[in-house]
């Protein structure tokens, strides 16, 4: 299976530090006469600008970053978190840049704190909560001051480094078709610029909806701390779901373009096969070879075996994590609304027939008891009170 390198989605970067550099640069030159003031003030501007491109970099490095070796004890135990996680989870998040602040030594700035937002370090923006025009990602706001003149640089940090770019491609919907004139659902995304979320939704995520998000769609909901920060959210009803996704400009992972990152193409140079024969598991191109490994599905087995975290499993062709086993994920199927759950996941053991790629349950999307969801009449044997549903989101950039 190929090996999956994740990248980066080109930020704006140097772009917005040189417009604000040069807004503040000139603010100086008007206001100050005084030329021991305007040296000082130019030192002040110099500063903040090294300090904007190095939170950059570290936003866009995450765990990679130097830093992040530096205070990772510190943070941890700052957080309550004890239980290893998916490291590179810290990319694009702003967990890090609060201990960033927090716990590096000889920093000769501070991130001002948000007062409207309980003293948060930062904001997290989208078109849905600003008013700010020319906004078109998602993302963090920070302010920098300088610790000697108290100058202050707002910089935008892009929220990019979580999702992929589905090739553009023919791909297909469901099962293979077990009868040779069955119905084979086929579909392509040319001219079409989709992403896709890494992984599901955490709670920290979860965490900045609550803080920044319209309160209306949030009731009820509460900040998840410690080792949950990093696991997923998997308490919101559907139209909770749904406006979370739109809170981040995107929408409900579509089940036909989960099918497209999950099922591996028989042959990645032809764009438009003749045919989309697939199999049934992402890591493989042959449907007899099912293998009963914790690092490809995390099943009911793998419980007692190692401790559950999110990005559990190899990615797929395309990148993306979890695409079977761990818990449930719904998604929006406007192909057949009623199939829109992967059962996939730990309530069942790997001998499982729901732990097929296109084969899916049905979630009424309002509660997590067993009466909310339909299997098929292949209900898991269980004595778990409430079921988990995960989510994920997706994006579309129109050309």
């Amino acid at each position: 299976m190929k090996k999956f390198k994740r990248f980066i989605v080109p930020v704006f970067v140097v772009a917005a530090i040189l417009v604000a550099g040069g807004a503040l640069f000139y603010k100086i030159q008007k206001q100050n006469d005084n030329p021991e003031q305007f040296i000082q003030d130019k030192a002040a501007f110099l500063r903040l600008i090294q300090n904007s491109s190095e939170i950059h970099r570290l936003w866009n490095q995450g765990e990679e970053s130097r830093e992040w070796s530096l205070i990772k004890t510190e943070c941890l135990k700052h957080l309550g978190a004890s239980q290893k996680f998916d490291e590179s989870l810290l990319r694009c998040n702003p967990i890090l840049l609060q201990c960033h602040a927090l716990f590096s030594k000889n920093l000769n700035y501070k991130l001002v704190n948000f007062e409207e937002y309980d003293n948060a370090p930062y904001r997290y923006m989208t078109k849905s909560n600003s008013a700010y025009s020319g906004l078109r990602e998602a993302g963090v706001s920070v302010i920098l001051e300088d610790n000697v003149t108290k100058k202050r640089l707002d910089i935008f940090l892009a929220d990019q480094c979580q999702e992929v770019y589905l090739e553009q491609r023919a791909y297909a919907y469901g099962e293979q078709p077990v009868a040779k004139d069955g119905e084979d659902y086929r579909f392509d995304n040319f001219n079409r610029n989709i992403y896709l979320d890494l992984h599901l939704v955490t709670n920290a995520e979860v965490n900045d909806w609550i803080k920044f998000g319209n309160p209306d769609f949030t009731r009820g909901l509460t900040e998840k701390k410690g080792d949950e920060l990093f696991l997923p959210a998997t308490q919101l009803t559907y139209p909770q779901i749904e406006n979370y996704c739109s809170f981040k400009g995107k929408q409900v992972m579509m089940a036909h373009f989960f099918d497209a990152a999950t099922f591996l193409p028989m042959d990645l140079k032809d764009i438009i096969p003749k045919k989309n024969l697939r199999s049934p598991y992402y890591w493989t191109k042959k449907a007899s070879e099912y293998k009963s490994d914790c690092s490809l599905i995390y099943s009911k087995d793998c419980i007692n075996k190692k401790a559950y975290t999110l990005n559990s499993t190899d990615p797929t062709w395309a990148g993306i994590h979890d695409a079977m086993g761990g818990v449930f994920e719904v998604f929006r199927n406007p192909i057949d609304p009623e199939s829109n759950l992967k059962a996939s996941s730990f309530y069942f053991d790997s001998k499982s027939s729901w732990h097929k790629l296109g084969f899916r349950a049905g979630w009424d999307g309002e509660g997590f008891d067993l009466r909310n969801f339909d299997f098929r009449g292949l209900n898991p044997f269980t004595s778990i009170e409430k079921f988990e549903v995960g989510f994920r989101c997706m994006r579309e950039v129109l050309q």
